[in-house]
């Protein structure tokens, strides 16, 4: 009987031709890592280690099974047949694994370790959660082709890392041509090196417009048009960002707009008025600029109108852009004005 197991780190391995090698349990370690995005060195990126079962050597082969423990034994009927185990079987273990975790049932990490430290730890099936650092909360759902999926996070100043729960088992042999397959030669190998398959966003600020108007001419509405582009950075380059917003008054005072979550985090951002209305005029300058520093804070840029005591009207209309990864989308129009 030959069996093989696929879509697991570290999966252990079923040989007709070896006696048994594989003495449990035995100290292990792993090292994690990520390659291609540099920004990941300023997410304070751990990794936390649940123990999902215990590996049990079988006394024939040179090979191990798996004897779950605490809240992971409701996953005990779906790793007693390693050999029908595909791929996608794993992943959903994983995720099932992953809501034990959130739901807080699965008690505390067996070992929290740090990218790039290798971390001693037992042999074992373990579902590794990477994370920033210090998050209460590292848990969010985030829809895919297949589907709504759970998956962890970590936050740099600039980027977003979404991260898929996944499975370790310990000790591990390593793949041949780029498989998992019970006929690999070679021997067991007790301290794996693992890649996290990550997927990285922009984080996105807010921008606060606020207006003034210290004198109002009494016809109706008036509506003031602002134009939002932001760039990468201070070169203006390359646009990551472009909308127009309106405020619209009914007597003097202050009013303001919030374009929330939608802008990159580093952005240099400038806001021009482009509309006053026919009867109002600009105090000062009409065109602001700031940059979106943090996505927890708001940035702010402020405008001040009065009126130029003429009797003239006009409306405007304002094109709503909005930003994707993807890019920006085509535009929706607002009416404002009369």
């Amino acid at each position: 009987m030959v069996l093989g197991v696929f879509g697991l780190v570290g999966a252990f391995f079923i040989s007709q031709t070896q006696v048994k090698a594989v003495s449990l349990p035995r100290k292990c370690s792993v090292q994690f890592e990520i390659d291609g995005y540099k920004d990941t060195a300023n997410a304070d990126i751990v990794i936390d280690l649940y123990k999902v079962a215990d590996a049990i050597e079988d006394p024939v082969y040179d090979t191990y099974s798996y004897e779950t423990i605490g809240a992971f034994q409701t996953l005990k009927d779906k790793l007693v047949d390693l050999s029908t185990i595909t791929n996608q079987d794993y992943q959903a273990i994983a995720q099932e694994a992953a809501k034990l975790v959130q739901e807080q049932k699965a008690g505390t990490p067996a070992i929290t370790t740090s990218l790039d430290a290798r971390a001693p730890i037992e042999s074992g099936l373990y579902l590794a959660l990477p994370h920033s650092q210090n998050m209460e909360d590292y848990f969010r759902t985030i829809k895919t082709p297949q589907g709504e999926t759970l998956v962890t996070y970590a936050n740099s100043v600039l980027h977003t890392y979404n991260f898929q729960p996944m499975l370790i088992s310990l000790p591990g042999k390593d793949a041949m041509n780029g498989e998992i397959s019970s006929a690999n030669p070679g021997t067991w190998n007790d301290d794996l090196t693992i890649t996290l398959k990550v997927e990285e966003s922009s984080r996105l600020g807010s921008l606060e417009i606020v207006k003034s108007l210290n004198q109002f001419d009494g016809n109706g509405n008036a509506t003031f048009v602002f134009s939002i582009a932001a760039y990468k950075d201070e070169t203006r380059q390359e646009l990551v960002y472009s909308n127009v917003e309106s405020i619209v008054f009914d007597g003097t005072g202050t009013n303001s707009v919030q374009l929330l979550n939608c802008i990159p985090v580093g952005s240099y951002v400038v806001i021009e008025e482009v509309y006053s209305g026919a009867s109002y005029e600009i105090v000062g300058a009409s065109t602001q600029d700031t940059t979106i520093v943090s996505a927890e804070e708001i940035a702010s840029v402020s405008f001040e109108n009065t009126s130029n005591n003429t009797d003239h009207h006009g409306s405007s209309v304002t094109n709503r852009f909005t930003y994707n990864d993807m890019g920006m989308n085509k535009p929706e129009q607002d009416f404002g004005g009369q």
